[in-house]
């Protein structure tokens, strides 16, 4: 095995956290460290210098965070030469167990190497440990009945005799779990220690009293209002639309000695929609209505329009009227345009494609280099690349394809179009930055702009090691 790198010099509390995993050497564990501040390092320092002698299996959760792990490996860290090997689906079926045989190290996405586990368990008798990145991603956000997505109940099942050593930059989040008919809340920690047993806990907490607080990048967040007083109307229609059909839900529930399935908790509502007995119309109408409400915070007019079409919704909204009140150019795409222009290096974050084209459209008559990034990219690398090398390419746009997985550290701002109501991913998503300014963009009076608020404060009391957030002033972003 060749000398590693002599460009990385192991900061005080990785010394920390891998002393800490020296000692505990065989004992399940679960690390909490933020992101940017080194779980590859981490990973990198386990299997090539504190246990050289030892068989690891890495996994990770996506095939384009398995190529980047590869990378780091084996590009930026060096030390692992013929040792490493990758299980994912660039490599043919044939071919695995040849790599399970030759590979000290071995690089796998949790379906491939469920699948071969499940054929034969054989190949992985001699190894010794099981490494899994962003171990929070075990977890069912919501929904089901197993409080862990697939393959991982089988994964945990078949690999319950080796050592296992979950990474995570949060582990601070809820999680919502069916038992029997009912919904649980529950703490993610909470989970995984049920699932990952006997397990031992590195947290940030833990972490004060060395030098990380010397390596958090602050990450300043603002909200940013943006008026529009159409869709703020339209918005306040669907808001007491959502209250009213909440309510018959209720009265239904009560009619029927249901209530106790909510148990006084109105989020229940929506966590068990589908499991609720009460009529279909009702949960249709109440789950329709709020991804509506979600379209037109999220989306350009003309395509939240098309969702208006229904024999409910022509009671309350003239459809025509608004296609000629509502402008075709989204206000949040002005503002996030108005942003772009004061910044060199720039990162929008959107969930939807029609808004990528119109963020774009509007960037690139104005003579801005524009770079995006969805689903529907094939060369992702290539896209960061030019973005992070290239002084011209000042706007990158992004759907909500690969956002964890993602550095993008050249970025001075980050400008967010819409947030969902979790606490974690919104974090994670502020992290791509590795620190500087994060935008908002919120309509201005509505139940988004409530939402988000509310996020925040969820946000900092969870994350407070380098969250700050900024007073809003809309001023700052005006023409």
């Amino acid at each position: 095995m060749s000398s590693e790198k002599s460009k990385y010099t192991t900061r005080g509390y990785q010394t920390y956290i891998l002393d800490r995993i020296r000692q505990l050497k065989g004992t399940n564990l679960l690390l909490e460290l933020d992101c940017g501040l080194g779980k590859r390092f981490i990973t990198h320092k386990i299997v090539s210098e504190i246990f050289p002698g030892l068989r690891f299996i890495i996994v990770v959760h996506s095939s384009s965070s398995l190529a980047e792990t590869i990378d780091y490996l084996r590009g930026e860290y060096g030390g692992l030469d013929n040792e490493l090997g990758e299980l994912s689906s660039r490599v043919s079926s044939g071919r695995r167990p040849s790599v399970l045989k030759e590979s000290r190290v071995v690089v796998a996405t949790p379906q491939v190497l469920a699948g071969l586990a499940k054929k034969d368990m054989g190949l992985f008798e001699s190894f010794d440990a099981l490494l899994i990145n962003e171990v929070d991603t075990l977890i069912r956000r919501s929904g089901g009945r197993t409080a862990l997505v697939f393959p991982w109940p089988t994964l945990l099942s078949l690999f319950d005799d080796k050592w296992l050593i979950g990474m995570s930059g949060t582990l601070r989040d809820d999680h919502a779990i069916f038992t029997q008919e009912q919904v649980e809340i529950r703490n993610e920690l909470k989970t995984l220690t049920q699932h990952i047993p006997n397990s031992e806990l590195i947290s940030m907490n833990e972490l004060y009293g060395t030098d990380v607080e010397s390596y958090l990048e602050p990450t300043f967040v603002t909200i940013s209002p943006v008026v529009d007083v159409r869709i703020r109307s339209i918005a306040r229609v669907l808001d007491e639309l959502i209250r009213n059909t909440r309510s018959e839900i209720v009265n239904q529930l009560v009619e029927g000695d249901n209530l106790d399935l909510i148990d006084g908790d109105i989020r229940r509502v929506h966590l068990m929609i589908e499991r609720l007995p009460i009529a279909e119309e009702l949960k249709g109408r109440y789950s329709g209505l709020l991804l509506l409400r979600k379209y037109i915070f999220a989306m350009p007019p003309r395509q939240f329009l098309k969702m208006f079409h229904s024999d409910y919704l022509k009671h309350y909204f003239n459809v025509s009227q608004l296609r000629k009140a509502l402008p075709r150019i989204s206000a949040k795409v002005t503002r996030a345009f108005q942003i772009s222009l004061k910044y060199k290096k720039v990162l929008i974050l959107t969930s939807y494609l029609e808004m990528v084209s119109q963020i774009q459209d509007v960037l690139e008559k104005a003579q801005v280099r524009v770079l995006t990034i969805t689903g529907k990219k094939p060369n992702k690398g290539e896209v960061l690349r030019e973005f992070r090398e290239n002084d011209d390419a000042r706007v990158l746009i992004m759907s909500p394809v690969g956002e964890r997985d993602l550095d993008i550290p050249q970025a001075e701002v980050m400008v967010v179009c819409d947030s969902i109501n979790t606490s974690k991913t919104m974090y994670q998503k502020f992290k791509r930055t590795r620190g500087g300014l994060v935008i908002l963009l919120v309509y201005e009076g509505t139940s988004e702009e409530r939402k988000v608020r509310r996020l925040m404060q969820r946000i900092i009391e969870r994350y407070p090691w380098s969250t700050a957030l900024l007073e809003s002033d809309s001023r700052c972003f005006s023409e």
